[in-house]
C-alpha cells in the first residue's frame, strides 16, 4: 500500500537532492545510457527481421542495464531542477513489495489483473480506449458502445476538449470541472452499458492534478472502484503535478497506475535504448510514486507509433525483462496510427496484442486509433477486436508470435509515415443500436479468419 510518509520522504528528496539543470540531465542520461549499452554488450542487438525476441538470456541483460540505470540515475524533478537519489535498498524494496495481483472493479464487473511471464496461459486484461478526444455528443455513447463488450475488462475513458461547449483551458478551474463531468458521463456510459462496477483510469480530460482533484470526490470517481491516472513527464523524470496525484490518490485512497512512452529517437536513441529506459522507468515508478501497476510504452518518433519492427522489439524485449525478473503487473499501450474501417488498424493491433500476450503484459491498454490525433477516430469494434486477440495470444510461445508478426507486419509497414485515416465513429456505426456498418464488420471478420488460420485462439 501507499504510504503518506514514503511519499514525504520523496518530497524532502526533490528538494535536497543533488542541483542538475534540465539541460545537464539529458546530457546525463544519454551518456548513461550509451555506457550502460556498452557495458551488456546491448549495443545493436535490435533484431529488425525477428520482431518479438526470443533470447532469454539478452532478455535478462537489458533489465540488469535497466535496473542500473535506475540506480544510479535516480529521477530528475523539474520544479526544483534537483535530482531524487535512490538506494539499491529502496529498489529491492519496491520490487520485493509489489503486488503480484489486483483486484479492480467491484460486484459482478471485478476483475483480477495478475502478474504474467513469457508465454503465460493466464489470459491478460485489456482496458480501452485510450485517452481519446471525443466530443460531448457522442462521449456517453462511445463509452457505452465500448463498455458493452464483455472482453474488455476496465475503461479508461477518452478526453473532453469541451464542457458544454466551454474549452477546457490548462492550468484553469475548467479542469477542476470537467473532473467531476468527465467521471459523471464515464458512469452513466457504464450504467446504460449495465456494467456500473467496471473499473476506470482517471481523469483523461486533465493533465494536471486540478482534474483528478475535481474528479475523485464525493459523487466522481469511487477510489475503491477507479484508479488515478498518473503519468509521468519525460524519461526518469518526475514533477510536482506528477506527485500531487500521488498524494491526493494517497489521501483518498485510490489505486495509482503510473506510466511513460519512452522515445526511440529521443534521449534513448536507438531501439537498445529505448529498451532499457522504459525498464529503468517503469523500476522508478514503484521506487518513486509507490505504483500499483504501471502503463507505458516505447514510441518512435519518427512516424508516433510504435507497431513498427524497432517499436515492436523494444515493446517487446522490455516487457519480457519486467516481467521475467519482477512480479510488477503491467498494462502495456499500443500505438496504432490507422483510423477505424481500415484492414491496417486491425493488422497494427494484431501484431501488438500476440507480442504482448506472448512477452507477458499483464493487461492491455487502449488502442490508440488513428495515433489519437483525431475527435472521434475510435469505435468499438477494434476495442474488441484487441481484447479478443490479446486473450486468444495466451499461451502462444514467443516463436509463434514472431512467426505471425513476420506475416503480418509487411502488409501495414510501408504505410506507417502515411497511416490510412479511416471513418470517425459516427460514420461506421449506428447511433442509434450502436453497431457497426457492415463494411466495419466485414473487415474484422476477414482478419479475425486470417489470425484464426496463423494459430491464434479466437471464437
Amino acid at each position: 500500500m501507499a504510504s503518506i510518509e514514503y511519499a514525504l520522504k520523496i518530497l524532502d528528496k526533490a528538494h535536497t537532492g543533488p542541483i542538475c539543470t534540465a539541460k545537464d540531465w539529458g546530457f546525463r542520461l544519454s551518456k548513461t545510457i550509451a555506457e550502460k549499452l556498452k557495458k551488456h554488450g546491448l549495443e545493436k542487438t535490435c533484431d529488425t527481421q525477428n520482431p518479438v525476441p526470443t533470447d532469454d538470456g539478452l532478455v535478462d541483460r537489458f533489465y540488469k542495464a535497466g535496473y542500473e540505470l535506475a540506480l544510479e540515475m535516480g529521477v530528475f524533478c523539474q520544479d526544483t531542477d534537483r535530482i531524487i537519489t535512490l538506494t539499491e535498498e529502496q529498489i529491492d524494496n519496491a520490487i520485493r513489495n509489489a503486488p503480484a495481483k489486483l483486484r479492480l472493479g467491484k460486484g459482478s464487473d471485478m476483475v483480477t489483473l495478475k502478474h504474467r511471464r513469457p508465454e503465460d496461459t493466464i489470459r491478460p486484461l485489456s482496458s480501452s480506449p485510450m485517452g481519446h478526444l471525443i466530443t460531448e455528443d457522442v462521449y456517453v455513447l462511445l463509452h457505452q458502445g465500448i463498455a458493452q463488450h464483455r472482453e474488455i475488462d476496465m475503461l479508461r475513458s477518452g478526453t473532453l476538449g469541451t464542457m458544454f461547449g466551454r474549452p477546457v483551458l490548462a492550468g484553469s478551474p475548467y479542469e477542476t470541472a470537467v473532473g467531476m463531468y468527465q467521471a459523471r458521463l464515464t458512469k452513466e456510459a457504464l450504467w446504460r452499458a449495465g456494467r456500473p462496477g467496471m473499473s476506470n483510469m482517471a481523469i483523461a480530460s486533465s493533465p494536471t492534478a486540478y482534474g483528478q482533484m475535481g474528479g475523485f470526490t464525493y459523487g466522481g470517481c469511487d477510489p475503491e472502484v477507479d484508479v488515478a491516472l498518473i503519468l509521468a513527464p519525460g524519461e526518469l523524470t518526475t514533477s510536482f503535478e506528477v506527485l500531487h496525484k500521488m498524494v491526493h490518490a494517497i489521501n483518498c485512497g485510490a489505486k495509482m497506475t503510473n506510466g511513460y512512452s519512452s522515445m526511440i529517437g529521443g534521449y534513448p536513441g536507438r531501439p537498445e535504448g529505448a529498451a532499457m529506459v522504459r525498464i529503468a522507468t517503469i523500476i522508478h515508478q514503484y521506487v518513486v510514486h509507490q505504483t500499483d501497476f504501471y502503463n507505458g510504452s516505447v514510441t518512435d518518433v519518427r512516424y508516433l507509433g510504435n507497431c513498427g519492427r524497432e517499436g515492436q522489439w523494444a515493446e517487446g524485449i522490455s516487457t519480457q525483462a519486467i516481467s521475467r525478473n519482477t512480479l510488477f503487473c503491467g498494462v502495456d499501450v499500443q500505438n496504432q496510427l490507422a483510423g477505424p474501417c481500415t484492414e491496417m488498424l486491425l493488422y497494427e493491433s494484431a501484431v501488438a496484442m500476440v507480442n504482448l500476450s506472448a512477452s507477458g503484459a499483464a493487461g492491455y491498454l487502449g488502442p490508440r486509433t488513428s495515433g489519437s490525433k483525431y475527435a472521434n477516430h475510435i469505435t468499438p469494434l477494434e476495442c474488441k477486436f484487441c481484447a479478443e486477440v490479446l486473450k486468444g495470444a495466451a499461451g502462444l510461445t514467443r516463436k509463434q508470435a514472431n512467426e505471425i508478426a513476420k506475416v503480418l507486419i509487411p502488409k501495414y509497414e510501408a504505410d506507417l509515415y502515411n497511416p490510412h485515416i479511416g471513418k470517425s465513429f459516427k460514420d461506421c456505426y449506428d447511433l442509434k443500436t450502436l453497431e457497426p456498418t457492415k463494411e466495419w464488420l466485414d473487415i474484422y471478420l476477414k482478419i479475425k479468419k486470417e489470425l484464426i488460420d496463423l494459430g491464434v485462439h479466437l471464437e
